[in-house]
């Protein structure tokens, strides 16, 4: 009683609560999940900005190296002088990483009396040269831009931008500042995406008077080889901040603001969307993430934090110095700024795009959570799967220590009973009480008899415990079903007799041997006979017979049905009786001894010999045990057994 109220305990408290432990697990995995993935998907994006950035300063430094050299050929008032951007483009050419990005510099004034002048094809002179054809719209560009230094009578008029205030809040403070001329670095290079050509317009490096009286700027063009940019730079720039374990882990391409084929794909797929659907994108000049806006009254692009910041710039205005607050909300970030050239209302400021291999960034983070998810939870049904076989082992070990402790009580039974016989006999005979011989026989076959029941139970243990330890050690041979039930009625005849036991036999006629241990067999079959015997209650009737089993005409299996008309088995028992030690509660109390191994045995013995051991039994109508073996093949088919009878005639042992 106390064991039941432990064990239901067990169920109805540690189970749940085991079960609670697993729940609370998933939900604190699940919400984990939930923030290392936010945390993925913000780091993810800040080392995609990054890349981005890097992407955009590289290619920055690698056009500013020509820039930097050429703009180093201008003298002190302002000339550029051709032998020296000879000398100077020629010492780049010798120390850059992609000479063949430039490979030709022009020099014009804006005049139509100044014809173009051209990098001769010796690298030692300027020549004139003819404008070709498709830089029509630069010309035009160029021809109306005026000086960066033109008073108010020209044609750029911007405010101060609200951005550009003093600490103390109040608009105006750059007014007091522009008391000189701006720093060189001050001055962008344009960058003429259709052709594409770095455009450079030349400023006296010192103040002058007159300089609204300066005329046309002098620009210096620096075309570049698209097919570079495609095909070596932009590779390399993807590549270099893009790659990852397995290759490139973004797609990237190079794009226009506006309408147009790609600049440059790492995947042809990728280039062919039409809308360019990314995780991220920045401004290759200009500002990053903003697109270049012109002013209102003319074609230079300027950005919007550095914009209308030029109505002070009068002809002995300029720039004497700005903080570094000022420098970066005009753009200026190294020694070299670059700005789209454009005319007002123009939005075609090439773009590096990017978006992840898995489709998108969004995409990538829920597979890694996906992932992450199934591992966990992964974790969690094997942790759970392990909770249950230790539930279940521990129960099936208490169960195990109560049968043990059954058997150890039906053995000792078992065993007390006729040792008492053995001992009370053999004080009889011992004492003189016995002096008759007739007497004297009759103890002596009480003797026998309880010695032999008492070695059959040793020998019935010590088998069961060398078939636990090892299984199928069995010869098999082709064996003859009749000989094997004959000699098995053979053993318990003495039981039957005793028990008043009409044994009906009946064999098929013609059976094929069988592949079978005959005294394994045959132990076997001993077995279900007794537990016929003991089981058969008042029904004193016990039946055996084998039949074959055909498959399209041919023998496959032979079965050995042992049959009683006694108490039968319930349903719910019926999962049991093959379990060591199992014995029904019915019977434990009854006056029927046994140890709960007759049947384990006999199963793992059949099975051992490749057979099977199948029951079927209703309570107070009996029950059926039925042996399935296969067929000894190879083997013809032998005669029917001695005494038995063919057909439906039956044949009886007293």
């Amino acid at each position: 009683m106390q064991s039941t109220v432990k064990e239901r305990l067990f169920w109805w408290v540690a189970v749940p609560v085991l079960a609670a432990v697993l729940v609370a697990l998933g939900a604190l995995q699940y919400r984990w999940s939930n923030e290392v993935s936010a945390a993925t998907r913000s780091q993810m994006q800040s080392n995609l900005q990054g890349s981005l950035l890097g992407f955009r300063m590289d290619l920055t430094r690698e056009m500013g190296a020509v820039c930097l050299e050429l703009r180093s050929a201008v003298d002190d008032s302002g000339h550029a002088t051709p032998a020296e951007i000879v000398r100077q483009f020629q010492h780049w050419q010798e120390t850059a990483a992609h000479p063949a990005l430039v490979t030709q510099i022009y020099l014009w004034r804006s005049s139509t009396s100044q014809p173009l002048l051209r990098l001769a094809a010796s690298h030692d002179r300027m020549e004139p040269a003819e404008w070709p054809e498709d830089w029509h719209v630069l010309r035009q560009r160029l021809d109306e831009m005026p000086l960066f230094t033109a008073g108010p009578g020209g044609p750029l008029h911007f405010r101060v931008s609200g951005n550009l205030r003093s600490r103390s809040g109040r608009p105006g403070r750059l007014r007091s500042q522009l008391a000189h001329r701006p720093p060189e670095s001050f001055f962008p290079w344009f960058v003429d995406q259709s052709i594409p050509a770095l455009v450079y317009q030349v400023h006296p490096r010192t103040a002058a008077p007159d300089l609204e009286k300066a005329g046309k700027p002098t620009w210096i063009i620096a075309p570049l080889d698209a097919s570079v940019l495609e095909k070596e730079i932009f590779p390399e720039l993807a590549q270099r901040y893009f790659h990852g374990p397995e290759g490139l882990d973004y797609r990237v391409a190079v794009v226009p603001g506006g309408s147009g084929p790609a600049l440059y794909a790492s995947d042809p797929r990728f280039a062919e969307s039409s809308d360019f659907a990314h995780d991220a994108a920045m401004n290759l000049f200009g500002p990053p993430f903003r697109h270049m806006s012109s002013g209102p009254a003319g074609p230079l692009g300027i950005s919007e934090k550095g914009a209308e910041v030029f109505t002070f710039l009068r002809s002995q205005a300029a720039i004497h110095t700005l903080n570094i607050e000022d420098k970066r909300a005009l753009g200026f970030f190294g020694l070299v700024r670059f700005e789209p050239l454009q005319f007002a209302g123009e939005d075609n400021v090439w773009q590096v795009v990017v978006q992840h291999q898995r489709g998108s960034l969004e995409a990538a983070v829920n597979s890694l959570r996906r992932r992450h998810l199934r591992l966990s939870f992964g974790v969690l049904v094997l942790l759970a799967l392990t909770m249950a076989l230790m539930v279940i082992a521990s129960q099936r070990v208490r169960r195990l220590a109560a049968l043990q402790m059954s058997f150890v009580a039906g053995v000792s039974h078992e065993l007390r009973t006729p040792l008492a016989v053995i001992s009370s006999a053999a004080e009889n005979i011992a004492h003189g009480v016995v002096a008759d011989q007739t007497q004297l026989a009759r103890y002596g076959a009480s003797i026998l008899k309880q010695a032999r029941q008492l070695t059959h139970l040793v020998e019935q243990v010590l088998v069961f415990a060398a078939s636990q330890q090892r299984a199928g050690n069995y010869r098999l041979r082709p064996v003859n079903v009749g000989e094997v039930i004959d000699a098995a009625l053979e053993s318990t005849s003495s039981m039957a007799t005793a028990a008043g036991i009409n044994v009906e036999r009946r064999i098929e006629p013609g059976l094929p041997p069988v592949a079978a241990d005959f005294a394994a067999l045959s132990q076997c079959l001993q077995n279900l006979i007794t537990n016929a015997i003991k089981y058969g209650g008042d029904g004193h009737w016990l039946g055996i017979r084998a039949d074959a089993q055909r498959e399209n005409g041919v023998v496959r299996e032979v079965e050995i049905t042992v049959r009683d008309r006694g108490i039968g088995i319930s349903s719910a028992e019926i999962k049991h009786i093959f379990e060591p030690f199992y014995r029904s509660p019915s019977v434990a109390g009854s006056n029927v001894h046994g140890t709960g191994l007759g049947l384990p045995l006999a199963r793992t013995v059949i099975e051992a010999m490749r057979g099977r051991l199948t029951v079927s039994s209703e309570p107070g109508r009996g029950s059926s045990f039925t042996i399935h073996l296969g067929v000894a093949s190879g083997l013809p088919a032998t005669e029917a057994a001695p005494g038995a009878i063919p057909g439906e005639a039956a044949g009886y042992y007293p």
